[in-house]
């Protein structure tokens, strides 16, 4: 365990946060080819496949890749430094490989593919400098060519075809290794992105549905649970729930007040769906519901527990009560006609002296 977390800090230190998979990606491209351009500079000497100009520039290289990597991982230059990295690489790397790697026959054409597919995907939030940086990857071969074609003197040309064929192996192998990392990197960010986006839909509709005061569902929420449930093959029972005199609360007490009152009977109803699997809405006002996935006289029940419960709040003015209707879904009921069957129970409730419940 202390080594993986050992591992963790050293990655962190070196290539940043994984919830940035660009830039993650993007520092370890950058150190692995200054780990590239040492491997190369070893690898040509050893096996003389490179003349000395080229082994010079290449060591040259691992300094200037180095300093990059510093600016973008730790002075925060991470699009401008992308934007030196895309020219570094098709301005200097790819002619200095061409020029001291066999030309045409090397692989700098395997080189210029890489780096095609690493700054689409590198600059891809920057349109302007991507076209220009796949402009030059794609145009400088034409330069390169004329020069082999007119002095093929300044191209160095492979010893033996081994030689050439193990510079092409090792070159490739180098460049898949490469491209694997970006394109999954490439679809970690498309992931993430994918999950923001899905999280952002989510918290918005759940704002468009939910009452601001008392964080219980809204009328928009009512009729999706509703629309969901009256087509399944389950009861569905809708109580509707109206505070006693509440404006006489609000005129003696104050609306702050009112708000107190409207919140703690909120939390209530809210406890109460939750037992029922069902949700807790707010009309508008003092007027709420409950629609419960329960019979009607199980819907009947939960709403005396709901009274119970209210009935020990301890409200600073005292307790204060409610009234009830509650109706059973027909199959295939409308929303409002379910809402006209319990508001008229409701209005028994009221008619009967307040502080009961109507089924």
């Amino acid at each position: 365990m202390k080594g993986e977390s050992r591992r963790k800090k050293v990655l962190h230190w070196l290539l940043g946060s994984k919830s940035l998979p660009f830039q993650y990606t993007h520092h370890f491209v950058l150190l692995v080819c200054a780990v590239i351009f040492i491997i190369s500079v070893s690898f040509n000497y050893m096996l003389g496949i490179s003349n000395a100009l080229n082994m010079y520039l290449q060591a040259f290289l691992v300094p200037a890749v180095i300093w990059i990597w510093y600016q973008s991982r730790w002075k925060y230059h991470f699009y401008k430094m992308a934007i030196v990295f895309a020219y570094f690489l098709s301005l200097v790397t790819l002619p200095t490989n061409w020029l001291g790697n066999g030309g045409s026959s090397g692989p700098t054409f395997l080189m210029g593919m890489t780096s095609l597919v690493y700054l689409s995907v590198l600059l891809r939030d920057k349109a302007l400098y991507r076209r220009l940086g796949q402009t030059f990857v794609l145009l400088i071969p034409i330069p390169l060519v004329y020069v082999e074609l007119h002095y093929p003197d300044l191209i160095f040309a492979y010893p033996s075809d081994t030689l050439r064929q193990t510079d092409l192996i090792f070159s490739f192998i180098l460049a898949g290794f490469i491209v694997m990392v970006i394109m999954e990197n490439y679809f970690k960010r498309f992931q993430l992105e994918r999950e923001r986006a899905e999280y952002l839909t989510e918290q918005l509709r759940f704002l468009s549905e939910q009452d601001p005061l008392t964080s219980l569902y809204n009328r928009r929420g009512f009729q999706r649970y509703f629309e969901e449930k009256i087509t399944q093959q389950t009861p569905l029972s809708m109580v509707v729930l109206d505070l006693d005199d509440f404006k006489q609360i609000n005129d003696q007490w104050g609306h702050s007040y009112g708000d107190e009152v409207l919140c703690a009977f909120s939390n209530v109803l809210k406890d109460r769906a939750i037992k029922d699997k069902g949700i807790a809405v707010r009309f508008g006002g003092e007027e709420f519901v409950l629609l419960l996935p329960l019979s009607e006289k199980e819907a009947f029940i939960s709403t005396r527990k709901v009274f119970s419960a209210f009935s020990r709040k301890e409200l600073t003015h005292g307790a204060i009560t409610f009234s009830a209707g509650v109706a059973q879904a027909k199959l295939d009921e409308t929303q409002d006609s379910l809402l006209n069957r319990a508001d008229r129970q409701l209005y028994k409730a009221k008619q009967s002296g307040k502080a009961c419940i109507k089924m």
